[in-house]
């Protein structure tokens, strides 16, 4: 007997957005640094070899989709 799994509107909605965030190259580079210890945005651009500001750029929306979290210490942010 096949079960079937049907996801209301709103889950399949929630399926695609988190595919296409996680559809970027760069966005899983980022948590593939992440995966092992927080680190700084400077810590990841090094890491990663990307320009800061595509860093920021990708870590806001992993962020923004709760795919991260960020934390002030002092003068930088760590994720």
């Amino acid at each position: 007997m096949n079960t079937y799994i049907f996801l209301s509107g709103d889950h399949l909605q929630k399926t695609a957005d988190d595919l296409r965030t996680l559809g970027d190259p760069v966005r899983l580079r980022i948590l593939q640094t992440l995966t092992i210890d927080c680190r700084s945005v400077s810590e990841i651009v090094a890491q990663v070899a990307l320009p800061q500001p595509l860093i920021s750029h990708h870590l806001r929306i992993l962020r923004d989709r709760g795919f991260t979290r960020a934390e002030r210490r002092g003068a930088f942010t760590f994720y």
